[in-house]
């Protein structure tokens, strides 16, 4: 419970330097084209964070670490060495391919946008890239804090990312507008990245560059992170589907559904994710895994402090909808129109709160018995049930009808792999 209201107050420190980010976003940019812009570039390299740092480094390197560290400190350091060296060489690659393709992955993903949009997507999309590489280190390198139970660097850090985007915005938009953004995002990841590194000392770890790729730990890594990785990404994708479905609706779409979504997604990044990041760990243990009491405790535990935190804000939100936006947002360039774009998917995308808490527990539960191909399964489903509401609502509810989908596929994801798990967890009991 310590552990847990402390790495709250940590992230919630992070994620509100995160939010006063997003409010200068909303003075100097508005529900703008560039703004619209800005967020399909940021798609993609924010995308990867998601997967790695929420869900593939914490969930598969956590467990598999702390199983690897109970045989010896010499299996834990040749672990830690390959899958950091085999991890640097894929996401070059990965970083590399993604800039021949941007032009077409941009197509894909935005199909709706005029060629001004398009271009300057296309520009602040190239400028960002390497994004991809720094973030990739930087999660693994949490996750193997979190395996210490070492919480404040890891969470505390993207402060500084934010705080160089601030800056960046604030004192740099109108002389180089598309210019500033993009590179306050990459110039505010490598601060990120090295400011991680501060932590490492006393932990007595010896790293050296080596790849193996026949390392039977290696192997299982890759074989859980395949899983995990598409399932995280199908996940994700159903809130990117809102903005890729957007694209087709009037400019200023997709800016209200990122502002109106980072709202939702401030309770749950602040509570639900400390709570699983903390939770996780103790249900990796032997001891916990393997006992079905021990396991049900931590899981019951946290579903409570979901509930209790996450119920009542998700009250608030929807009895105060537009009161809120207005009082958080307008200013500047997000004027009262943009408030009336903004304030109708937050009311359905606040549905989406509690289960969102839901879905991070219930996942990292399933990661602790070292199951990722559930998980992927059920939100395979949930991304078609999304799709299919979506697309069947926008027409008649537009940017509401987005959220709508969203909040239902996420209650179906939360529900299903709440019964899949109580089945997996009797049946090793037996």
């Amino acid at each position: 419970m310590r552990y847990i209201f402390s790495t709250s107050i940590i992230i919630g420190i992070s994620r509100l330097s995160g939010f006063i980010r997003e409010l200068i976003f909303s003075i100097f940019i508005g529900t703008s084209y560039i703004m619209d812009a800005f967020v399909i570039a940021f798609m993609v390299p924010n995308f990867f964070r998601r997967v790695l740092g929420e869900k593939a480094a914490d969930s598969v390197f956590v467990p598999l670490y702390i199983r690897e560290r109970e045989k010896g400190k010499e299996h834990s350091d040749n672990y830690l060495s390959n899958v950091f060296t085999t991890l640097a060489i894929f996401l070059l690659i990965g970083t590399v391919v993604f800039y021949f393709f941007s032009p077409l992955f941009l197509r894909i993903i935005a199909p709706g946008f005029d060629q001004q949009t398009y271009n300057a997507s296309l520009i602040m999309t190239l400028i960002i890239m390497p994004y991809m590489f720094f973030i990739g280190i930087y999660a693994f390198g949490g996750a193997l804090l979190e395996s210490h139970k070492r919480f404040l660097i890891y969470n505390l850090a993207p402060l500084l990312f934010n705080l160089t985007l601030v800056i960046a915005v604030a004192f740099f938009y109108k002389r180089f507008s598309i210019y500033a953004l993009s590179f306050g995002v990459l110039v505010g990841v490598i601060f990120q990245s090295i400011f991680l590194f501060i932590d490492f000392k006393g932990l007595n770890l010896k790293y050296r560059p080596y790849c193996n790729f026949s390392d039977r730990p290696l192997r299982n890594t890759g074989r859980l992170l395949i899983p995990i990785t598409v399932g995280s990404g199908v996940e994700k994708l159903s809130i990117y589907v809102d903005r890729i479905l957007a694209s087709f609706l009037p400019v200023g779409s997709i800016s209200s559904l990122h502002f109106s979504f980072l709202l939702v997604d401030l309770p749950f990044a602040v509570f639900s994710i400390a709570i699983s990041k903390v939770i996780h760990p103790y249900i990796s243990e032997g001891k916990n895994y393997s006992n079905k009491k021990n396991f049900y405790k931590f899981i019951r535990r946290g579903v409570i402090l979901n509930a209790l935190i996450l119920i009542p804000i998700t009250v608030v939100f929807m009895m105060f909808s537009k009161q809120i936006i207005s009082l958080v947002y307008m200013r500047g360039a997000f004027n009262i129109q943009s408030v009336d774009m903004t304030f109708k998917p937050f009311f359905f995308y606040s549905l989406s709160i509690f289960p969102m808490g839901l879905v991070q527990l219930f996942s990292r539960g399933f990661y602790a018995l070292l199951n990722t191909k559930t998980p992927l399964y059920i939100a395979f489903l949930a991304t078609f049930i999304n799709l299919f509401i979506s697309i069947s609502l926008m027409p008649s509810m537009g940017t509401s009808g987005l959220a709508l989908g969203t909040s239902i596929s996420v209650w179906f994801n939360a529900v299903y792999l709440f019964t899949e798990l109580k089945k997996r967890i009797d049946k090793n009991e037996n």
